[in-house]
C-alpha cells in the first residue's frame, strides 16, 4: 500500500538470477499495513484470501498480503507495499519479512492495489510507473468504494515496459470478467455488503472464489460426498459381482457333480 517518493531506479530485468545472501549493514524492515476502512481492508483480505486457497497446493507460489518490496541493493529508501501480490518461482516461506528483489531473482509476477481516497491517484500514475520498472508482469487495480475509479477493476499487462490494459473475456455468461494470464484465473468485480470485491474464476471449470470461500468450500464439500458416495457404490458393484461369480461357480460345481454320478442312460433294446 505505501510507497516513498524517491527517484525510481533504473527497470531491473525479472527473470534476473538471484543473489546469494550477503552480509548487508543496511536494515529493510518490515512494513506495518493500516486499512484505509472497513471496505478497504475487506476487499484486500477476500482478495488474498481467495489466491492463498487457490494455490494452496503449490509450494513454489507466494501470495502475500501488504508485503515490503524492497528493488535497490543497499538502499532501503525506496520500497513498495502491493496490497496483494502473487511471485511464481519462490519458496512460499512463512517467515519472509520484506521480498528483496536481488535475493529472490525476480519481482513479483501479479500485484493487485485496492484504492483509497488517499491512494487512488498515486496507484493511478506514480505506482504503475515503478511496477511497470522494476518488471512487474500484471498490474491491477479494485475500487471497493465504487466511485474511485471509472471503472471497479482495471488490469494491465506489462508489454515493453509499459503496460497496456487488459480487455474484457469475450463470450457471454462472463460478466465483463478480466482473464489473468499469469495468474491462468479470470476476475470480475462483486458488491457485497456495499463494497466491492474481487471474484476469481477458474476458465477450466467456471468455479468462483470470492475469499469468503463459503461456496468454495460448500462445492469442495460436496464433491467430495459425491466422491465418497461415487466409490462406495463402486466397491458395492464389485461386491454384487463377487457374490454373482461365487454363486456361478458353485452351481457349476454341482452341476459338474451330479453329472458325474448320474446313471447312464438307457439304451432301447
Amino acid at each position: 500500500m505505501g510507497t516513498t517518493e524517491t527517484e525510481l531506479p533504473a527497470r531491473s530485468s525479472p527473470s534476473a538470477t538471484a543473489v546469494a545472501p550477503e552480509r548487508d549493514e543496511v536494515e529493510y524492515p518490515e512494513g506495518h499495513w493500516i486499512a484505509q476502512s472497513v471496505g478497504h481492508g475487506d476487499a484486500v483480505r477476500q482478495a488474498a484470501t481467495a489466491l492463498h486457497y487457490y494455490f494452496r497446493e503449490r509450494a513454489d507460489v507466494l501470495v502475500a498480503m501488504e508485503l515490503v518490496v524492497y528493488y535497490q541493493r543497499g538502499n532501503n529508501k525506496v520500497w513498495l507495499q502491493p496490497d496483494v501480490q502473487v511471485v511464481f518461482g519462490v519458496e512460499h516461506c512463512g517467515s519472509r519479512g520484506s521480498f528483496r528483489v536481488w535475493e529472490e531473482g525476480k519481482a513479483p509476477d501479479f500485484v493487485l492495489e485496492v484504492a483509497s481516497p488517499s491512494t487512488a491517484e498515486k496507484d493511478a500514475l506514480h505506482k504503475a510507473r515503478e511496477y511497470a520498472r522494476i518488471g512487474v508482469r500484471e498490474y491491477w487495480r479494485l475500487d471497493p468504494a465504487g466511485s474511485l475509479m471509472e471503472t471497479p477493476l482495471e488490469g494491465y499487462v506489462a508489454s515493453a515496459g509499459q503496460y497496456e490494459q487488459v480487455q474484457p473475456v469475450e463470450g457471454a455468461g462472463r460478466g465483463g470478467a478480466l482473464r489473468s494470464r499469469v495468474l491462468g484465473l479470470d476476475l470480475r468485480s462483486q458488491r457485497q455488503a456495499g463494497v466491492t470485491v474481487l471474484v476469481f474464476i477458474d476458465p477450466s471449470t467456471g468455479e468462483e472464489i470470492d475469499g469468503t470461500l463459503e461456496a468454495a468450500e460448500r462445492r469442495r464439500r460436496t464433491a467430495e460426498r459425491e466422491k465418497q458416495a461415487a466409490e462406495r457404490e463402486k466397491q458395492a458393484a464389485e461386491q454384487r459381482a463377487n457374490v454373482a461369480d461365487e454363486r456361478a461357480r458353485a452351481l457349476e460345481e454341482r452341476l459338474r457333480a451330479l453329472t458325474a454320478h448320474a446313471p447312464p442312460p438307457e439304451r432301447d433294446p
